[in-house]
């Protein structure tokens, strides 16, 4: 099994806080975001095969579970690991720590699903793609997600 992989850095601002202090739920979404560049380019879903039109991915589910506040000025880091990848569907894990402190502070699990762009269907990931996916596989049991429940993507 693999160890989940930085994915993203980052420094909280003011401007992504509420008016109580805290880290606004937009802004873990943005921190999420930016990870999952990171993560598709891990495996081979580069931006220039994104922008070339060979496939796209689109999210059909995102699950947040907020642990630990954020204030404006912490430091932020995202490492993140591959679930379980099948034909047309991936789901991955996002963990966001506070860098100072090491505390996990949000988790994020995304399902996403490969499409043809011309047709606007699912279709198979590239071979290549699965195998590179397949040796970030990490434990559920240690970042602390069910085993996988994917449904099936016609």
């Amino acid at each position: 099994m693999a160890e989940l992989f930085e994915t993203a850095r980052g420094t909280v601002h003011t401007w992504q806080c509420d008016h109580m202090g805290h880290v606004n739920v937009r802004a873990y979404g943005e921190f999420f975001e930016e990870a999952c560049w990171q993560l598709y380019n891990a495996i081979g879903i580069t931006p220039s095969m994104l922008r070339g039109a060979q496939m796209h991915m689109a999210a059909v589910q995102q699950d947040i579970s907020y642990k630990k506040e954020l204030l404006a000025g912490d430091v932020i880091e995202v490492r993140s690991g591959i679930l379980e990848i099948r034909d047309k569907a991936l789901r991955f894990i996002h963990e966001l720590r506070n860098g100072e402190t090491g505390e996990v502070c949000a988790t994020s699990v995304f399902t996403v699903v490969c499409l043809d762009s011309k047709a606007r269907r699912s279709r198979t990931f590239p071979p290549e793609i699965v195998a590179k996916a397949r040796s970030r596989i990490v434990d559920h049991a240690l970042v602390g997600v069910p085993s996988p429940i994917l449904r099936r993507v016609d």
